[in-house]
């Protein structure tokens, strides 16, 4: 069985308020049964909205793939992570009245007393064929919040390098022509970021329905749960939407121009994704360079890797790990080839990544014209 380890680490200093508030990062690794010798990968895996480090998914995952792929598994809870799980805390986003009309007198007046309790407003409004809007109530605030952005792929580069480092001190070696980012819709989206950010680091990344911009900068997010016959529709509106920094840089297509890819990318994108349009992917992924590009149609869909052609592909994460893995063909890389600092620029501000301290460290200057 894998050995499985966990370690904290203080995290990056906040980019947008320039404040280090003693912030923690908490890093869960697994290494093979049978230890870590040169031909031992890294694997960073990278959940979205909905997934975390305590997933059972997840767990699974860091020891299955330790042993059955000799790699050394890593995974971080990011930055402004705990603000994309499912609903925790919520509130009713209409007023009650609006309901009079369709439910019974009775249970109507039950809703209006003031001590009623969450149970029995589920218990009530379940016997009914109605949605019921909710909006999430998300702690949120400049310190801590759900970027979807640098914060969040320096967390991951973070828990790479800390893992790195804790091997070299151990004087063991791994294989750098296998280090691999694994990530499903967000997740992917971060895999491109760190990426990006770390350009000598990963020899392949795995996408699975990566979106070329954060959908939820610009919309709210919604999530549906069905009890009964009713329907909760919960709204999370995050706080990153009306903060104002540099977003025009985490589109992709605008990050990614004039950038040599150094890593395999294997990408998994459904026919009809309702949040990222196959076509403005597939055009992402031809400029890029991507080495595999599928578009999951219904005659892909074996109920088996894939259960969808929408976003996400109801994939089933082992699986699709799986194929990847039996089919990839691995090249060598520049072993002379490090990082050591990664520059890029917006319209406004200049981007320095310094690799020399250990772990990553981000500065930002603001250009003036």
């Amino acid at each position: 069985m894998a050995k499985n380890h966990e370690l904290t680490i203080p995290a990056h200093y906040n980019i947008y308020t320039g404040n280090n508030t003693g912030r923690q990062l908490t890093i869960y690794f697994s290494e093979p049964d049978a230890g870590v010798n040169e031909e031992t990968g890294l694997l960073l895996l990278i959940p979205g909205f909905g997934g975390n480090s305590q997933s059972n998914v997840y767990k699974k995952m860091r020891e299955q793939f330790a042993d059955q792929y000799n790699l050394v598994t890593i995974q971080c809870d990011y930055f402004g992570s705990e603000f994309m799980q499912n609903t925790k805390k919520a509130k009713l986003n209409i007023d009650i009245s609006e309901f009079k009309n369709i439910i019974s007198n009775e249970d109507y007046w039950k809703l209006k007393e003031e001590n009623i309790t969450w149970e029995q407003f589920i218990q009530i409004f379940s016997k009914y064929p109605i949605k019921i809007p909710m909006l999430e109530i998300l702690d949120e605030n400049n310190e801590n919040f759900n970027d979807m952005g640098f914060m969040q792929a320096l967390d991951l580069l973070a828990a790479l390098y800390a893992v790195k480092i804790i091997l070299k001190d151990n004087n063991l070696s791994f294989n750098q022509n296998k280090v691999i980012a694994y990530g499903h819709s967000h997740g992917a989206y971060l895999g491109y970021l760190c990426n990006r950010l770390a350009p000598n680091d990963f020899t392949l990344l795995i996408d699975n329905s990566g979106w070329i911009k954060p959908a939820y900068l610009y919309a709210n997010r919604y999530i549906f749960n069905i009890i009964g016959k009713m329907t909760l529709q919960t709204e999370f509106s995050y706080l990153a939407k009306k903060l104002n920094y540099d977003k025009d840089i985490l589109y992709l297509p605008y990050l990614y121009k004039d950038f040599h890819n150094n890593s395999q990318i294997w990408s998994f994108h459904g026919k009809d994704d309702s949040l990222v349009p196959y076509k403005e992917k597939e055009k992402f992924c031809n400029e890029v360079g991507v080495t595999k590009f599928f578009i999951i149609d219904e005659s892909k869909v074996d109920n088996k890797r894939f259960y969808s052609t929408d976003h996400g592909l109801n994939a089933d994460f082992l699986e699709l790990f799986k194929f990847v893995m039996e089919n990839v063909k691995w090249t060598k890389k520049d072993p002379y080839c490090l990082n050591r600092k990664t520059v890029f620029r917006s319209s406004t501000i200049e981007y320095t990544v310094d690799f020399d301290y250990g772990l990553p460290i981000m500065s930002l200057k603001p250009l003036y014209n």
